[in-house]
């Protein structure tokens, strides 16, 4: 199947955007241009002959000056679309045409894939907010299961960010003990409330530069669960993103 038809194939789901991938990546050399160091095997890159060592100078006639133009110069292209490339290799210029592929991502980590792609250094701290369960009448049961279901979504995102930036230098996940203590200390509840105290705690204390909420309601036989991405320093809401996982 061709990447156009699996895109045909594969609804968007909802809190989730579509990556255009020309199936490489590259890191800044010294002199500052964009040298290609991975290939993914069977992806477009692959197939169009790119090699490893290849320096990267346009993409469909954007340049790549940086790793953030990577992302960009393919952003509003179609998957399978074949767009050229102008490499340099071994001294000698060359274009090559490569048919563009797709990831789908959640919204809160294409927002985090980004900013490290801006060469920014990210540290982010996960916290549960709201569990709520229409169902369940008993406080106590309610309250059980509510812990449950927050440790899961905290284990699930952080899992998430690792698996995919695990090779990013500039990114870490900040220690959830440490910020479970932040949280007790201010003494913050359930209602997703984030205050500016508890951003500079965060920020001075742990060293995070973003926040990332997860909240998750039952109702009847649906579930929702909302995220929100949070810068720290200034409060700004980077994403606001919602899924509806099957019960």
């Amino acid at each position: 199947m061709s990447p156009a038809e699996l895109a045909r194939a594969t609804p968007l789901r909802e809190g989730f955007i579509r990556r255009r991938q020309v199936g490489f990546n590259t890191r800044q050399r010294p002199d500052g241009k964009m040298e290609v160091f991975v290939i993914t095997k069977g992806k477009g890159a692959d197939k169009a002959g790119v090699q490893i060592g290849d320096i990267v100078v346009a993409i469909g006639g954007y340049p790549i000056k940086n790793r953030i133009d990577l992302l960009d110069a393919v952003r509003s292209k179609s998957v399978g679309e074949h767009v050229p490339i102008t490499l340099v290799r071994n001294g000698a210029p060359m274009d090559l045409n490569v048919e563009l592929g797709f990831t789908d991502m959640e919204e809160p980590l294409y927002a985090i894939y980004r900013l490290l792609y801006e060469e920014k250094k990210v540290g982010l701290a996960v916290i549960g907010g709201e569990i709520v369960n229409v169902k369940l009448t008993d406080r106590v049961v309610l309250e059980q299961w509510a812990k449950g279901i927050k440790s899961n979504l905290i284990s699930k995102w952080e899992s998430r960010f690792l698996k995919f930036l695990v090779k990013e230098k500039a990114f870490s996940i900040v220690d959830r003990q440490a910020v479970e203590q932040v949280l007790k200390e201010l003494n913050f509840g359930q209602s997703g409330m984030v205050t500016e105290e508890f951003r500079a705690k965060l920020g001075k204390t742990l060293g995070a530069t973003h926040l990332l909420t997860v909240e998750f309601a039952r109702f009847g036989d649906s579930d929702v669960e909302k995220q929100r991405l949070i810068e720290i320093e200034t409060g700004k809401v980077l994403v606001s993103s919602t899924q509806r996982p099957k019960p």
